[in-house]
């Protein structure tokens, strides 16, 4: 797992800044289309990273990446661009059809091909866990999981390495039943309504600036499989899901961190990337 982390994911996540000022956190994760034609690249963030409403996502003309380089020496150090979404008089994005889904994905295929001293790595689009992968495996409530991404985003409470863009990596575990709906209630306009999340919940002290992170699962050497416990059977590090929400609960007379984020399938991931190839 420590290569995984260190070798890839450390360098598939970036910082994305929005036009007003807002950011959080994305991935990279690539797509073979086939051997002749190649693949794509996309980085994976929350619709409300680039912004919570529909309208004012629509009017985004670009994002500020910040990301790894190499410098003359080779050695890795913080970077960061003025990139445009709209390229060719089109969008370079594309948002899951359902509302109360929070997940956007951008191609960055042509980024990556264009930023000659660019540090990045990509998770394989496989790797994004399917409720087959989820049930084939007994990946269920009580799995730990690791996190990555910036918490606190660019704000000056935010804690970040000095030299490059990497992020942090915290753990937790899976606290409601992966691949079974949530639901929660929102006010909206003055009334209540109750939304169907296709998601789960992770209990890890995930904090603002978490959004867009990915969960990965934590492998285990000792794993209970159909029926059993077997040792030295570790799973891929699969991408369970994409981090949403930061939940609070009262204390006293103000809200504190419940120690609990909201995480959307990755399954929806998946889905929204297919929309690129409609």
């Amino acid at each position: 797992m420590s290569s995984f982390l260190a070798n890839t994911l450390a360098y598939a996540t970036m910082i994305i800044k929005n036009q007003w000022g807002a950011s959080g956190t994305g991935f990279l994760v690539s797509y073979l289309i086939s051997q002749e034609e190649g693949g794509k690249i996309f980085l994976v963030t929350n619709k409300h990273v680039l912004n919570r409403e529909q309208r004012l996502r629509n009017l985004a003309t670009h994002i500020i990446l910040h990301y790894n380089r190499h410098d003359r020496e080779g050695n890795i150090e913080r970077a960061d661009i003025l990139w445009p979404i709209i390229q060719g008089g089109r969008p370079i994005w594309k948002e899951h059809p359902d509302p109360d889904i929070d997940v956007l994905v951008f191609d960055l295929t042509n980024f990556v091909a264009n930023m000659r001293d660019l540090h990045a790595k990509w998770a394989v689009y496989d790797l994004l866990a399917t409720p087959e992968i989820l049930s084939d495996n007994d990946i269920s409530i009580g799995e730990e999981v690791i996190i990555a991404g910036y918490p606190l985003g660019t704000s000056l409470l935010a804690i970040r390495h000095r030299r490059s863009n990497l992020p942090l990596f915290r753990s937790g575990i899976i606290a409601s039943s992966i691949g079974e709906d949530l639901e929660d209630t929102i006010i909206e306009n003055g009334t209540e309504r109750i939304r169907i999340l296709r998601g789960f919940l992770i209990d890890g002290g995930v904090i603002h600036g978490s959004s867009g992170s990915p969960v990965i699962l934590k492998p285990n050497m000792a794993r209970f499989q159909g029926g059993g416990i077997h040792l030295g059977s570790s799973l891929p590090p699969y991408i369970l899901g994409i981090v949403a929400e930061t939940r609070y609960s009262p204390i006293s007379d103000t809200l504190s961190y419940a120690d609990l984020g909201l995480a959307f399938d990755a399954s929806t991931i998946r889905e929204t990337i297919d929309l690129f190839f409609s």
